[in-house]
């Protein structure tokens, strides 16, 4: 059975390993997709930004041309000169004559034209034109408020050279073009992240999962444990008293007789007790508890189960009570309501200390029976405390060895208070014991008055 459940929770880890590579995976390629995208669209938006410079230039140009008639003689003193290696196109050249005429390029034009073009392209950002010389990088002139003609972190264009030698040359510099660049990403951004959310989810799908099945093998492990535990010793004492009763001189000794054969028939009783309980949980399991509702001395169950426990418990037991009234009786199932507050003290004996002091207090309000059972055992941490009433559910009891069980006592500790529309609670801390308080409701207004009744009987 271990072999099996290694073996299994091998495969799983094998499993896991292998969603954990698949997910790195497609992450991994998501953010390979996503940077060649910025890439590209990076290179598109300086293509772009370019293009758009290049016409602002032509247009500022084509107005200085208008405004002052050029003649062909004059864009003839400014050809192509093939012995000083001097070329140009004609945009090149004219912008050259004008310079020699000191008629200059607008920068504050250009720069108008050009956040025109970038608007009605959908492009935006903060931006400055400057005129500067290529060979030296010295800012000849600039649109920046601040005079300095740099911006740190900007999309710089091709320098546009406006002197035939070279000497002058105009470049645009847009700030924060991750922005822009992002803009035009949007959709693609938006996809992405919904396949990170998509691929986020399944992870936590799959490891909770994952989780949960380990969880559930792990609480098959512990179950089958203690269910060896507590089956073997009871056979083992059965079986030796058995073999007893071969030997005509035991069979003669009636005290020693009598004393093995009582022996054999309490854990034969304790044998039945698990099977019931186990069977109970069973049926829970298939259909809810139907408790068969009939006036109940409570008083007397706890008395009963206090002097139970004070005899079998090897354990040093002291138990205090408060009853108000002194007798109850309340329409309840006796033997759902004997066995969860059964559980409840079974519990608070194992899960303490060699010495244990168990307070059971029992109130009958007018909203109905209160009963709390309260010990100086271990506690219950936060976590446990959480999950410690699902079935089979021990918490950090299952590494005390000396606390053997099944963890079905608090489920069917549960399941019993709610067949009665009831609840119970759990206050518990550290190290500093437990108390569970269990509450039945009056089904009826008469059902209050018949419990009313007998406290003067």
């Amino acid at each position: 059975m271990r072999k099996l459940i290694r073996v299994k929770m091998k495969s799983v880890k094998h499993i896991r390993m292998l969603t954990y590579a698949a997910i790195a995976m497609v992450l991994l390629l998501q953010g390979m997709w996503m940077a060649n995208a910025f890439q590209l669209t990076q290179k598109q938006l300086y293509s772009q930004i370019n293009d758009i410079f290049s016409v602002s230039l032509n247009r500022e140009l084509i107005i200085r041309t208008e405004a002052r008639l050029i003649t062909n003689e004059e864009i003839g003193t400014v050809e192509q000169d093939y012995e000083t290696g001097s070329f140009g196109t004609p945009q090149l050249l004219l912008q050259d004559l004008f310079a020699r005429k000191k008629n200059f390029i607008s920068l504050h034009r250009v720069d108008t034209i050009f956040n025109s073009e970038i608007s009605r392209q959908n492009l935006h950002g903060k931006f400055i034109i400057n005129r500067i010389n290529p060979s030296t990088g010295e800012v000849l002139e600039t649109t920046d408020p601040k005079r300095t003609g740099v911006l740190k972190g900007a999309l710089t264009s091709e320098i546009i050279p406006i002197r035939i030698d070279g000497s002058e040359g105009v470049q645009v510099l847009l700030l924060s073009p991750y922005r822009a660049i992002f803009r035009q990403m949007l959709f693609a951004l938006i996809l992405s992240l919904l396949l990170i959310l998509f691929v986020g989810y399944t992870l936590f799908f799959v490891m909770r999962s994952f989780n949960k099945e380990r969880h559930l093998r792990q609480l098959q492990a512990d179950f089958s444990n203690a269910l060896i535990h507590n089956m073997a010793s009871p056979l083992q004492t059965i079986y030796q008293v058995n073999a007893l009763m071969k030997n005509d001189q035991f069979v003669a000794d009636t005290e020693k007789r009598n004393k093995s054969i009582e022996l054999a028939r309490q854990q034969i009783v304790n044998l039945q007790a698990l099977t019931d309980r186990i069977l109970t949980v069973a049926r829970a399991e298939q259909s809810p508890l139907s408790p068969e509702i009939k006036p109940t001395d409570v008083t007397q169950i706890i008395l009963q189960l206090i002097e139970k426990f004070s005899v079998q418990v090897k354990k040093e037991v002291h138990f205090s009570t408060f009853f108000q009234p002194d007798h109850i009786l309340f329409d309840a199932d006796e033997s759902m309501l004997y066995n969860a507050i059964s559980n409840l003290i079974d519990n608070a004996i194992k899960y303490s200390e060699e010495s244990v002091e168990i307070e059971i207090d029992c109130q009958l309000k007018d909203n109905g029976l209160h009963i709390g059972i309260k010990d100086n055992g271990y506690g219950i941490s936060s976590a446990d405390q959480r999950t410690i009433f699902e079935k089979f559910e021990r918490g950090i009891a299952v590494k005390r060895k000396e606390a053997t069980g099944f963890g079905l006592g608090l489920s069917y500790v549960k399941s019993v208070a709610e067949a009665h529309h009831g609840t119970v609670n759990l206050f518990s801390k550290k190290g500093e014991g437990t108390l569970f308080e269990l509450f039945f409701p009056f089904d009826n207004g008469e059902s209050g008055k018949n419990n009313k009744q007998s406290d003067h009987d």
